[in-house]
């Protein structure tokens, strides 16, 4: 059920969904979560029948022995030699899908090494943290991830606002004057201002 619901929050779509279906596997939701015995080892066969290496198969059964919580998915990188860049990676997905240390997650894809894949769904699961905008920013300037859906951009440029207005400013006016994406952050911004606006007048006269 905790599975489930954090799904419903990604759009019916975790990292690990993503994932799977890279690898070829269809319809992730009828294999993840298992359910019971059987249904994990189905899940374990498509994962071996993916179009996957052998080190990225690896790295899929080290994210499902993390939710065990007893270490084991430890003892399985040593069995199977998973290189610490993939580990860290799999834990930061696996941050992300839980939701339970999300800003160990930002620090983790912080790492130059680290691939920068999957920019638009690792925003939509830092989006739902405990106030998310520092750590949006942070992932943005640090793992330095190819913005380039429209509400990837939307949300860096508000995530800016938050801490600073002249960055977020900055940020609209770094795309063409005649742009799409320049007239649509600015808009974007002023929405955001007077709303910022009107919430504090509406503060000021209910204690009046």
């Amino acid at each position: 059920q905790e599975i489930e619901a954090r799904r419903a929050q990604m759009t019916d779509m975790l990292l690990f969904d993503v994932l799977l279906v890279r690898g070829g596997i269809r319809s992730p939701d009828m294999y993840y979560p298992p359910t019971d015995h059987a249904a994990l080892r189905r899940l374990l066969d498509a994962i071996q029948g993916s179009s996957y290496d052998n080190l990225k198969k690896d790295c899929l059964v080290y994210i499902l022995l993390k939710w065990y919580e007893d270490g084991r998915e430890g003892r399985f990188q040593e069995e199977r030699c998973i290189p610490p860049q993939f580990v860290s990676l799999a834990d930061a997905y696996w941050f992300l899908d839980t939701g339970v240390n999300v800003a160990k997650a930002v620090s983790i894809l912080s790492d130059a090494r680290l691939n920068r894949d999957y920019a638009s769904k690792i925003l939509q699961a830092i989006s739902l943290a405990n106030k998310p905008s520092q750590l949006i920013v942070k992932y943005v300037q640090t793992a330095k991830p190819p913005l380039t859906e429209p509400d990837d951009m939307d949300m860096y440029a508000i995530a800016l606002a938050e801490s600073s207005s002249l960055e977020a400013w900055q940020y609209q006016r770094s795309f063409p004057d005649s742009s799409e994406t320049r007239s649509r952050l600015l808009k974007k911004l002023l929405e955001w201002c007077l709303s910022r606006t009107m919430t504090y007048l509406l503060s000021v006269l209910k204690n009046c």
